[in-house]
C-alpha cells in the first residue's frame, strides 16, 4: 500500500504522503469515517460500498503492520480474550 495525499475529514486539513504520522492521520480518519456511516444508518449503495471499503482499508494496513494488530476471537467459541480478565470464569 503506497501513501497517497488525502483530505482528513477528521482534521480538516490535507494529509501530505511525507508526513512522518501518515499512518496515524489515515487510522484516524478510516475510524471516524466508519463512525460517521454507522451513526447516518444509510442503506444507500454507495454508503455501503464506502463502508467495505474503509473496512478493507483498515484490513490491508493491518496485515502490511502500518497499525497494531486487535486480537483475533477464538475459532472453537466465537469469543476473544481482552486480556483484562483476572481469573477463569465459573
Amino acid at each position: 500500500m503506497e501513501r497517497k495525499e488525502f483530505k482528513s475529514k477528521l482534521f480538516s486539513k490535507k494529509i501530505e504522503a511525507d508526513d512522518k504520522d501518515y499512518w496515524f492521520y489515515l487510522y484516524a480518519d478510516v475510524l471516524y469515517r466508519l463512525k460517521q456511516l454507522t451513526d447516518l444508518n444509510c442503506s444507500c449503495g454507495s454508503c455501503f460500498s464506502d463502508k467495505i471499503h474503509f473496512k478493507n482499508l483498515l484490513d490491508k494496513m493491518e496485515s502490511e503492520g502500518h497499525i497494531k494488530p486487535h486480537p483475533k476471537a477464538i475459532k472453537i467459541t466465537g469469543q476473544g480474550d481482552c486480556g483484562r480478565r483476572l481469573g477463569p470464569i465459573a
